[in-house]
């Protein structure tokens, strides 16, 4: 019995490492989502230490696409309001036109941008958005040692 409550204790004491139910708003990856799909799964292994998005949309017949990105690429992470703008300054980036948000804060506060440069040193970006954006910012500012913007 001291073990069972021993390993609970544990499993309960590590760091949560992976996360679906995201949803991929934009950014440079050339795939078609709708608002309607939460089919992310975010992924940071640590030996070795990769950042893995895999984008699964909900339309039949469109492949998933997998995105890994090392953690010396990453160029800036940011949450709520900056990570639209941060996202939206990279070239070649494709947002949905950004509504107005109810009060000003309650729609950006879930966003999630991750600006990293590609294998050819091209900055690429994407935008997501998840009930759970300030549990993976930490974790990946620890991944990547870069400091999380959240100011717009």
């Amino acid at each position: 019995m001291l073990v069972g409550v021993a390993l609970v204790t544990l499993s309960r004491a590590a760091e949560r490492r992976s996360w679906n139910k995201i949803r991929y708003v934009g950014g440079t990856i050339p795939i078609k989502t709708n608002p309607y799909d939460w089919n992310v799964k975010l992924s940071v292994t640590a030996n070795p230490s990769s950042i893995e998005i895999v984008i699964s949309p909900a339309k039949l017949f469109t492949p998933q696409q997998t995105i890994r990105i090392k953690p010396p690429q990453v160029v800036s992470l940011s949450g709520g309001p900056a990570a639209w703008r941060h996202v939206a300054e990279v070239n070649g980036a494709q947002l949905p036109a950004n509504p107005p948000s109810l009060f000003g804060v309650l729609q950006d506060a879930a966003l999630l941008g991750i600006v990293y440069e590609a294998d050819d040193g091209k900055r690429q970006a994407i935008l997501l958005d998840s009930l759970f954006t300030w549990q993976i910012l930490p974790v990946l500012r620890r991944l990547t040692g870069k400091t999380i913007e959240d100011s717009p």
